[in-house]
């Protein structure tokens, strides 16, 4: 019999000033389980001012390599720029404020699934006892079963918690030209379909522990949109994306019009009904509608 064949993953963090602690407590107790012919590597990069008080520790503690951006990457370019800097011949990428539900089994589950597949999602979900509009909106929209995803994988890609052949990464890496929040993951997942590159779905999920306040997640979510606006623009996107579907919907039948008037005489008022406690998941759809026809959009063509 052969040795069996040695395989490392990458544990890849993208943050910005955050406390990675109880991330890195779970990581390591997952380490446990890991099976014996699988070794580790932790790197995290931070694109905040100011290096992360804690840093030192981490790396003494949890043998992290901790990367430093003062200047600010954008978040796909951060990305890009950890994975360059690993060794693994896999990939973990996890958000910062992301934490294992099941930490004992989460990187085993990784590892056994990632020897059939290039790209591996495994999930996302939420704690129980928030109230915020963040909360709210992620169970219904983020908390999706495997079997489900699968259905639409690459619609389905999410970079919060997901694994990928090294080799495969580096010829598909994220988009360095988007800088700021909202729909990097959406581009990704739909160059890997055009790549032919098949997208795993497994139930491994992670906490997202938000923690953005109602005005902060809905400026986030405007941001979003003018990303979607962008790259609706340039070509990059298409109608799997249901957002930019609906629109187009409107597009087609003139509705555009109405929605560029009620958007002058509701979304401030739908705004502020959100943010004053208004949990309606029916109410933030249309408000991004309302927030994507204030653009004026001319469909790009894609540059294969």
């Amino acid at each position: 019999m052969g040795a069996s064949v040695q395989n490392k993953l990458s544990i890849c963090i993208a943050c910005y000033g955050d406390d990675l602690t109880a991330l890195l407590e779970a990581i390591e107790k997952g380490k446990e389980n890991l099976p014996s012919n699988w070794t580790l590597e932790l790197i995290a990069g931070d694109q905040h001012p100011e290096p992360a008080a804690k840093a030192n520790a981490w790396e003494t503690q949890f043998s992290l390599l901790y990367l430093h951006h003062p200047n600010g990457l954008g978040r796909g370019n951060n990305r890009n720029t950890i994975a360059r800097a690993s060794t693994g011949d896999y990939l973990l990428f996890l958000d910062a404020d992301a934490l294992p539900v099941d930490p004992e089994q989460f990187l085993t589950n990784y590892c056994t699934a990632l020897i059939n597949a290039d790209v591996v999602v495994g999930g996302t979900a939420y704690k129980s006892g928030s109230s915020s509009l963040r909360h709210t909106i992620g169970q219904r929209k983020e908390v999706i079963p495997a079997h489900i995803r699968t259905r639409k994988p690459h619609a389905n890609f999410s970079a919060f918690n997901f694994a990928i052949a090294r080799s495969v990464f580096l010829k598909h890496s994220f988009d360095e030209s988007l800088k700021d929040y909202g729909h990097e993951d959406t581009l990704f997942g739909q160059e890997l379909r055009y790549a032919c590159k098949t997208v795993t779905h497994i139930e491994n999920a992670a906490y997202h522990l938000d923690d953005d306040s109602d005005a902060e997640f809905l400026d986030k979510t405007d941001g979003a949109i003018d990303n979607l606006v962008w790259l609706i623009r340039e070509g990059k996107i298409d109608e799997e994306v249901k957002l930019f579907a609906v629109y187009r919907k409107l597009q087609r039948t003139g509705a555009v019009y109405l929605m560029k008037v009620l958007r002058i005489l509701l979304a401030r008022g739908i705004r502020a009904l959100l943010v004053g406690g208004l949990r309606s998941v029916l109410l933030y759809d249309f408000y991004k509608l309302l927030r994507m026809s204030g653009h004026a959009i001319k469909i790009g063509r894609r540059n294969f």
